[in-house]
This record gives C-alpha cells, structure tokens and sequence, in this order.
C-alpha cells in the first residue's frame, strides 16, 4: 500500500538565518520585500513525495532522532533547558521523541515554532551556535514527524462542531425565514470569544433548559412581526408642504406689521418671522424658507404636524418654487406629537435637491428621531442609513426612508397625554422627526444646500396586503378552509426550511397535534399558527447545527449537514432553497457544483455577513468598545468616525476577496479603502465622499495593509496614547497566530504616579518594565513586535515626535532581528514571516468556517492547503473554495 506524505519544510523561516539576517536589513522596497519573501517561501513548491509503505500505519523516525537531533540538543540546548537548569520550565532532555504516540506533542511544536522562528538557540549565547544546515534538518524531521502524528490522529474526535448558532446567526436565520430585516435578539447576552477570538466556538455554544424558553419567546415576537391578524391597518399620512408653510409665515410677518403699526404709539413691538430678498440669501446661515421665483424669503418657524384626513401616500404633487433651505450640518426638525403610529413600517418621502453638483462634493440625507421626556431629559438617534441626494433643485427628486417603527427608540410618554401632568406639560409626549444635511462642502461662494419643497409621511405602509411575509408563511391551499389540514400543510413546508432537512410524517402530525391543542386558546387560526411555529424555531433542529451519529463509520457530512456549513460559513445563516434542492438531489457534494455554489454564494448580498463576522472577530474589532478616547484630544473623534474606522477592515478585506487579490494585501498593499473621513485623516488627498472605494498610495503615505487601519490601532490604545504590548500581542495573536504566554502571577503593574515613570515615552517604559527578571521572557518577544507601531498615536495619526521627542521605533526581536518601525516590521513579515502568515490566515478561517477550536490531528489537512494557497497565488477567494472543497470541511 502507498500513501502520500506531504513534507512542508515548512511554516516560517525554513530559509537560512544569514541569508534572513542579509535581506531584512537591506533597504529593499516593500513591493520588492514582497518578491523576495515569496522566492524564499518553503510552501510555494512544496512537493509531494511518494514512498512504499507496508500495510501496517506510519511509524516514528527515531533513528534520526538518536542519530542527529538528540546530540544537537546535547550539544545547543541542554545547558539551559536540562537537569541543571529548566529556563521558562522546559526541558528538551525529557521530551519523548516519539511525535505519533507519545504524550509531549504541544512541547515539540514549541520547540519547532522557535527553530524556525529563528528564535533559538539565542545570538546572545555565543557558545551555542545552530549552523544553516543543521537548524534545516532539524525542521524538516520536526515536520515530516508531525505531518505523520497528524494523520495518525485525525480519527481523534477531541473537538466537534456540534453547537448551537451564535447570536448573530440565530439573528440572520430569523430574519432569512421569514422574510423581515429586524433585530430580534436583544434579549440574548452578549457571546464570549473562544481562544482564538471566534464567537462561533462549539465550546461557547452549548444550551440550558431556560434559554430554549427564551428561544420561544423571541420566536413568537419575530412571528407576529412577519404575521399579520385582521383587517389592514388604516394608514396615517402627514405632509408638510413648505410653499404652505412659507404663506403661513409670510402672512404672519404681515399681521405682526400691521400690530406694530397700530401699536406704535404704545412703544411696544411685536417680534414676527424675518422676511428677506433674494441679495440677502448668501447670509442666512440658519434654516429658512425661500422662493426662488419671487425672489423671497422667510425664517423657518417651528409647528406640530398633524394626520391629513383622507390624505394616502404615494403622491407626487406639482414642484414647488418654494423649498426650505438647509445648510451645511443644518437640521430641519418636525414635531409630529404623539401620532405616529406605533408598529408596522413608517415611509418618509422627501422631494429634494442641492443647490451645486459639482463632482467633487456629496451631499446626503440623515433621518433623526427624537423626545423631550423631562425636564432634565431627552434623547435624539438616527434611524436610517444617510441617503445620498444627486439632484439638483431645478430637478429634485425624492428620496424615501423605510423604518420599521418597532426597530427604533420611541418616546416612552407618546401615550401619557391623558394625565394631568402631560396635558400640563404636553411637550413631553412630543416625537420630532429630523432631516439634516450631511455635505463636504460648508461655504465659499456656493455651498452646498439642499431645499426640500414637500415631505410626505406615512404609516403602518405595506407593499402589499397581506404582507409578502405573511403569504410566504400562510400559503394559498386548497384546504384555506379546513384548519386541521391547511395547518400541517403550513408545517410541512415551514418545518422543512427551518430544520434544514425533509420533516417525517409522525413529526408534522406531533406539531399538527400541538395546534388542536392550542386553537381553542385563541380567536384566530394564525395566532394559534403563530404559537406552534414558535416551537418550531425553539426546536434543537433549527437552532442547532447538527452532525448526525457516524453511520458504519462514515465520517464525511451528508449533503444536508454540507449545505448548513456552507450557509453558515459565508452567509452567517440558513440554507436558501437552491441549496437544500441541490442537497436533496445528492449533488451538492459534487466538487464542480460545489464550486459553482461557493461562487454564487459570494456573489449574493447576504455574503456581506461573511466579511463583517469574519473580519470583526478575526480582528477583534469589538476590543474598541473597551477604549475610553479622550475627546479632549482627539476632537474629531465620535460617532462618524468610529463607525468608518470600523468599516475601513471589513472594506478592505471586501476588496481583497471580490477582485480575488493576495491575502498578503492584508500585511502590506499599495492601496488603501477608505472614504473621506478616513483619507483625511491618513492625509491622503482628493478623496470625496462617504462612500468606501479603493485609492493607489505611494510608500511614503505609512499605510497600507491591515496593521495601519485606524480601527487596529485605536482599539490596541489607551485613549490618550499608544499601547505597545496590546499592540504586540494583538500582532501575534491576531496575524501571526503565536501568542505569547499568560503572564506569570503578582507581576507588578508600571506605577504611573511615579514622576520618572511619566516622563518616559511608551518605549522608555517598556524597557523599565523588563529590567524586572519575571517580566523579561514574555515581554521580550511582545515588545518588540508593539513598538515598531509608535509612529501611530491613540487614534491611528501618524507622528514623528511624542512629547516633542522624536519617535523611536526601533527595536529588536528576540532573534536579534532589527525593526525600523512599521516599515521595518512589514519588511521582515514579507521578507520572512509570508508562510507563517498564510498558514495563520488559513487557520483562523478554518477555525471561522467549521465553528470549532482546531487540534494538532487537524494540522495535516491545514498545512495542505496552506500550500495549494500558496501555489495559487494567495488569493482571497481561493482559500474560500479551497476550506469549501477540503476534506476537514467535509469530515465530522
């Protein structure tokens, strides 16, 4: 019998150490650093070798061992990890040689992660010296040892992917069956991260009796949102027509006149609206109405808005010369009392154009919605994404907002009016509704406003009636009339999509069963509906991903279980109907209908999930919310901003994946994705917009890659400064997969009321930090790594100078290597570290798409497809296709 044994010689730095030492300290470019480190790569050509081998399974090499590696470890090694003296408690002496049966595993991939690393033995032991040729034996036995365990072990089931859905899965998988795009799942705590930062761990995900109560319930509320009872909802419709509103205040100016012309011998003057000509126009800096036929203007007065009888939505009534004008950041704010309607979807319509539509400069809507609830208390939220306007106020056109009026904050007094001390202080059951114009143009000659003529609000609004996500539910059946059958009808079809897999004729009767007993409870056949469907969703079959027992030993997933790892890998959610027909029909597995699935997969929109919870979690983008930034310093932070920076990883890593580019984009790139807000802030020019696009750099700009994003950084801060060790750790937890040790207990923390100590920059305490002997071996591999970022402040700004001292990046790995700061650092990852970070890269996304930690039996199967990647080219997509089609994802 023959096998094939891939050797990987293998992860990170195989190459030899002069020749390393040689070409990071070369002033080479970082597209040329890039060239060189994928030359060097030990993945690139990694060659498959076929040898004879007898029935019997694998066994260890330990002639090798005893010939060679042991007396390299006599000779390098024993003196400061043998029976004199253990440093870091780690005796190679004692370490069983026998990789396939032995127990010591996790010890000897320490010790091959620090030979190739280059780590050990260390330069500043002269008397230990580990040659080019003997430090590349020694790996390549390490690795073809450990290439074999793996295979001997992959029948180890140590780790399952049976768990339940994460939050936001469950979140997705409701909204996907039935059809609605709300957040339902407040009610649930927040999802703790596992080892390697995923929120999908099957170790995380487990369930108690209780939750599936919770479960239940959140089915129902999601239920009655997608399910409608009764008659249609009689809609509200209120419009506000500004050519109105400017004769009501012009005729009040007019009346104000004529008072203090009869008031005039009183010496008592009545204030009315200002009114102004057309010259004076360019000076009003707050909201005003404006007709531009006539020339005229009036100032803009605040009013409650009340239901329009007869009135429906939906109308398109002549343009208007007269508009309400807003300016740069100007908010045009309506009170609506207390006659919104409370559920169901709230359409806002707004007739609108700008005043210039030069290429160069955007405008948008925002949607506010707003209360005044005490005395000492209100709150103001936006409610919609900003909408762009693009026409101009000859040619306005509108722009509707959907809200779903359940989803948002609502005055919590709306429905007060009635006591004593509302009808005395109506104010508080007021809701205002905002429009403010978000522009990047605030003066010159012509800035950019908007002037809105009508605005028109209406609600509950249905598209159609029943809703499309009551009639997907409650399908047209010729047993509409008979409840007992058109009720198992509904569940069949229901159960099906919801559970992933055909439902059986004794557990369609069971639930059929559970609605006689619940109709008599209820007036209406779809409430009782609404209650046996909640079981349905509150079901182990629909919130867990299961993996049925092995049959005969089978280990490969059927297509049904293959269909939900697909969907949940990159769509976060359930199978669609095409992939469970195809599953039914047995032909998912098939590689070539495979791929053409992976790539219709990503083409949909809902694979914009697949990039945000990779992305986040990969990046531990949540970290920010940790952060406390000084506002003081860093005025231009706030919401915007914390909002683009979190998108700017999730746009690039978008880019990377659709135009299927190399994944070592994500240490170094020649562009960056980014809108206005973000380019202004790295100082790139002539970037207009909110919008996210890609944008060439030169080298000099100091980004590029993912280890410059602001996000990164910012969350890897203080909020009044850098952080080197979360910023190192960050590194090689997040990108390189190497995590540093815990810390050893009472470590003492850096006292910072000491005036030495706060004098110092980060660097300098740093250092101070490590002269204690127990700090010393951890943060000599984090430092480092942490302060090569020291040209990026709090926020991610670059800077040359801290406390008017020039920044000093510099530092020196733990293998004598020199980092020049982020430029130095990206030199060595691309020049030296490109394997191990693609095989970290395939790691964690494995780790992403099974749902579960990773063991060492599954080590085989990640360094194979590091290698496919990186014979591919390190694309984006291709290691999506390369997960889908490996047999790690196909295995239990």
């Amino acid at each position: 019998m023959k096998y094939v044994l891939i050797i990987l010689f293998l992860i990170t730095g195989i190459c030899s150490y002069a020749e390393t030492k040689a070409t990071s300290n070369t002033a080479v470019s970082l597209s040329e650093a890039r060239e060189i480190g994928r030359k060097k790569s030990s993945l690139v050509n990694v060659v498959e070798v076929q040898k004879a081998a007898n029935a019997e399974a694998p066994k260890a090499d330990l002639k090798s061992f005893n010939d060679f590696v042991s007396p390299l470890f006599k000779k390098n090694c024993l003196d400061c990890h043998g029976p004199k003296k253990a440093k870091g408690k780690f005796r190679v002496d004692e370490l069983n040689p026998d990789l396939l049966n032995g127990p010591h595993i996790n010890k000897w991939l320490e010790v091959y992660e620090v030979l190739s690393n280059s780590e050990m033995p260390p330069d500043d032991e002269p008397d230990y010296h580990l040659g080019d040729k003997d430090r590349n034996r020694l790996i390549e036995w390490l690795g073809e040892e450990m290439n074999k365990a793996s295979q001997v072990r992959r029948n180890e089931k140590s780790h399952s992917s049976f768990r339940r859905m994460a939050k936001y899965e469950y979140n997705y998988a409701l909204q996907d069956i039935l059809g609605l795009p709300y957040n339902y799942v407040d009610s649930l705590p927040t999802e703790n991260t596992s080892e390697d930062g995923f929120k999908n761990s099957s170790e995380l995900l487990q369930m108690s009796a209780m939750q599936f109560e919770t479960y239940r319930e959140i089915g129902i509320q999601a239920l009655k949102k997608a399910v409608v009872v009764g008659p249609k909802p009689a809609e509200v419709t209120f419009i506000v027509n500004m050519e109105e509103e400017m004769n009501r205040q012009l005729k009040k100016a007019v009346d104000v006149a004529k008072k203090n012309e009869q008031d005039k011998d009183k010496k008592k003057k009545h204030k009315g609206p200002k009114v102004f000509e057309a010259k004076d126009q360019g000076s009003q800096r707050r909201i005003h109405y404006f007709n531009r036929k006539e020339g005229k203007g009036v100032q803009w007065e605040e009013k409650k808005y009340s239901p329009v009888k007869g009135a429906a939505g939906g109308q398109n009534p002549p343009l208007s010369p007269v508009a309400t004008v807003l300016n740069f950041n100007e908010k045009l704010k309506l009170n609506f009392g207390n006659k919104i309607p409370d559920e169901g979807i709230l359409r806002i319509r707004v007739r609108v154009g700008r005043t210039t539509t030069k290429p160069n400069e955007f405008s948008s809507l925002r949607l506010w919605i707003s209360a005044h609830t005490s005395n000492n208390a209100n709150f103001e939220a936006i409610i919609s994404e900003d909408k762009p306007v693009t026409a101009s106020i000859d040619k306005p056109e509108f722009i509707e907002f959907l809200v779903p009026l359940t989803e948002i904050p609502r005055n919590p007094l709306r429905h007060e009016g009635g006591s004593k001390t509302m009808k005395k202080d109506g104010r508080m059951i007021n809701e205002f509704l905002s429009f403010q114009n978000i522009s990047n143009s605030t003066g010159g000659k012509e800035p950019l406003r908007l002037h809105i003529d009508y605005i028109e609000i209406s609600g509950p609004y249905f598209k159609q009636w029943p809703p499309e996500s009551h009639t997907d539910i409650f399908i047209n059946s010729k047993y509409k009339n008979d409840e007992s059958k058109y009720s198992r009808e509904i569940l069949r079809r229901f159960m099906g999509k919801a559970w992933r897999r055909p439902v059986t004729a004794s557990e369609i009767e069971a639930y059929g069963s559970l609605f006689e007993k619940y109709r008599p409870q209820f007036k209406t056949f779809e409430e009782a509906m609404i209650e046996v469907l909640a079981t349905v969703l509150a079901s182990p079959d629909f919130l867990y991903i299961a993996e049925k027992a092995e049959v005969k030993g089978k280990q490969q997933v059927s297509d049904m279980e293959l269909a939900m790892r697909m969907a949940i890998f990159l769509w976060s959610s359930i199978p669609d109907n095409e992939l469970l027909r195809l599953a039914y029909q047995g032909k998912l597995s098939d590689p070539k209908v495979m791929e053409a699935q992976t790539k219709r997969m990503l083409a949909d929109p809902k694979a914009e999930r697949f990039s945000k919870n990779f992305v986040e979690q990969w990046l531990g983008l949540d970290k920010i919310n940790n952060v406390n930034i000084d506002s003081k310093l860093f005025r231009q932070y706030n919401d915007d901003f914390k909002k683009d920076i979190l998108e700017e990883p999730v746009a690039f890593f978008k880019e990377v994946l659709t135009g299927n580019n190399s994944i070592i984009d994500f240490l170094h790139s020649d562009y960056v994705v980014v809108n206005q807000r973000l380019a202004s802030h790295y100082g790139i020019k002539n970037v207009q917009g909110p919008h996210f696009r890609k944008v060439p750099i030169q080298e000099n700009m100091n980004r590029g890659g993912i280890m410059t994003n602001a996000a990164v950084l910012t969350m890897n801060s203080t909020g009044v400064d850098s952080h080197p060790l979360k910023r190192g750790i960050w590194l090689l937890e997040h990108i390189l997969h190497d995590p540093p040790p815990p810390p050893p207990p009472n470590v003492p923390e850096v006292d910072l009321t000491d005036p030495r100590i706060l004098q110092m920059t980060q660097k300098e305490r740093m250092a101070d930090h490590r002269n204690n002997a127990a700090c010393r071996s951890c943060h000599s591999k984090i430092d480092p790594w942490g302060v090569a970022f020291e040209n990026y402040d709090a926020i991610g700004a670059y800077r040359t100078q801290i406390k008017k001292k020039p920044v000093d990046a510099t530092s020196v790995l733990f293998n004598k290597q020199k980092l020049d700061g982020m430029e130095g650092m990206k030199r060595y990852l691309l020049t030296d570290r490109q394997d191990q970070f693609v095989r970290a890269m395939v790691h964690k996304m494995t780790t992403y798409a099974l749902g579960r930690p990773l063991s060492f039996s599954d080590r085989s199967d990640i360094d194979k497809m590091a290698a496919k990647l990186r014979s591919k080219g390190d694309r984006l997509e291709d290691l999506v296709h390369l997960i889908v089609q490996s047999s790690i994802f196909h295995s239990k």
